[in-house]
């Protein structure tokens, strides 16, 4: 009986495409996670009167917004290693993660370990569709 060969590899397009859906999925938990940061923000502020439980609604409508954002962008741009929807993903949530960094994790405010989880799920869906991205320019050079 003859060993068989391994399978071959999968060609760039198709690694393109797996790393940008893999990618799409970490934006999708991104923005998911931050839903529930958005329902936090809200929670503590009905716990205040007057302009201060204003503020935390907006920041709580704000956060929804940019949560649903990314989802969106990821499930229908990402998803399909769309250059715009790679742009947009890791522009906005790059610019909240590195807020967040900047005024909440730094000062200590929540320790560093906890602090850096959100931004690790997004530099991993950076990263993948990055890597997608690239792929997928390099499929269209060897053609």
């Amino acid at each position: 009986m003859l060993p068989s060969a391994p399978p071959p590899l999968p060609s760039s397009s198709a690694l393109a495409v797996w790393t940008a859906r893999a990618g799409a999925l970490c934006y999708a938990a991104w923005g998911l996670f931050h839903c529930k940061v958005a329902y936090d923000i809200m929670q503590l502020g009905e716990g205040h009167e007057g302009i201060a439980q204003g503020r935390l609604f907006q920041l709580a409508a704000y956060m929804l917004t940019i949560s649903l954002f990314i989802i969106v962008v990821a499930l229908w741009r990402n998803w399909r290693n769309d250059r715009l929807g790679y742009w947009l993903s890791l522009c906005v949530a790059g610019w909240a993660d590195g807020i967040w960094i900047t005024v909440v994790v730094l000062p200590g405010y929540v320790g560093f370990a906890r602090g850096f989880i959100p931004p690790a799920i997004f530099l991993a869906g950076a990263i993948l569709t990055t890597i997608a991205r690239r792929r997928q320019a390099h499929g269209r050079a060897a053609m």
